[in-house]
């Protein structure tokens, strides 16, 4: 009886991954792109179709501190 417990441990951190991988998926459409806070590149992708890119960073006024 010991073994049912160790064994729903074991599934759960199996399928955590996969859990984590969807939450952190690229959004496909121009929409979810602007919800995530991102750009949209309308010539991006692999088909030329666009494709949502990381926004560049606002450029700040101060010098980078060395």
């Amino acid at each position: 009886m010991k073994l049912f417990p160790i064994m729903t441990v074991i599934a759960l951190l199996a399928l955590a991954p996969t859990a984590f991988a969807q939450q952190t998926a690229t959004p496909t459409s121009k929409v979810d792109c602007e919800k995530a806070k991102m750009k949209w590149d309308e010539k991006g992708g692999k088909d030329g179709k666009g494709a949502c890119v990381a926004a560049t960073p606002a450029k700040s006024s101060e010098a980078p501190k060395k």
